[in-house]
């Protein structure tokens, strides 16, 4: 569909074209700007929007359109740095998820009263290694759980166990499913999880989808940057 028939459409239309990772940028700022919240929290999750319109839709007054926004990988630092502070905890929780959210801010977030937070904080990739130690001893077993598994954290050990090799793929441990990269001769890698299966960018656009705010990105990414560091050390591509 063009451009204006996207924007003159059922409002469901809309919500589906704002939510879909292959619409074009300057449709998505046009979406951003809907009457409909929606459509507008859509745009916000979508991680083909771009950052100067993820900083305008950090200050919807839709708390979801909020979240959304902090949980995405486009949304600039200065943003999540204000979105670390909002009143709601689930648009704090998105901020500390995020893998471009500042180190001295997810230090802050470690200290939320929320354990959502505290949860993705001990995911990120940025949060420093002294913060860690403390997340690690918190009430919350998912926030253990995840300071445990963060590469950060002092004593964090990985090891080949945690990997299956065959002559065609390398697997990995996900959050609910065993994670694939398939080698095959004259085809590009591809990735298979659960029911999902395509290329980086694909798993990278539903990582980061609105259906997966449940889950910590930052901890999925990490899952990723695993398998891909692994398949490359294997089958050198």
């Amino acid at each position: 569909m063009e451009k204006d028939e996207i924007l003159n459409s059922h409002y469901a239309v809309r919500r589906n074209a704002a939510g879909n990772p292959n619409t074009p940028a300057d449709t998505l700022v046009e979406l951003s700007k809907d009457s409909d919240c929606d459509v507008r929290r859509n745009a916000a999750g979508n991680p083909n929007t771009p950052a100067d319109t993820l900083v305008e839709l950090s200050k919807d007054s839709d708390w979801a359109v909020r979240r959304n926004a902090a949980g995405n990988p486009n949304t600039p630092a200065d943003t999540l740095i204000k979105l670390s502070k909002d009143s709601d905890c689930d648009v704090r929780s998105s901020a500390a998820g995020n893998p471009n959210t500042p180190a001295d801010t997810l230090v802050e977030l470690s200290k939320d009263s929320h354990y959502a937070v505290r949860r993705n904080a001990a995911g990120n990739p940025n949060t420093p290694a002294d913060t860690l130690v403390e997340l690690s001893k918190d009430s919350d077993w998912a926030v253990r759980r995840n300071a445990a598994g963060n590469p950060n954290t002092p004593g964090y050990t990985s090891s080949d166990e945690e990997f299956i090799i065959t002559e065609t793929y390398v697997a990995i441990k996900g959050t609910n499913h065993l994670w694939y990269k398939h080698n095959y001769p004259n085809v590009a890698p591809f990735y298979t999880c659960g029911c999902f299966c395509g290329s980086r960018e694909q798993l990278i656009s539903r990582i980061y989808s609105i259906d997966n705010l449940s889950a910590d990105p930052a901890v999925r990414m990490r899952i990723l940057d695993a398998l891909d560091r692994k398949f490359k050390e294997v089958f050198g591509r």
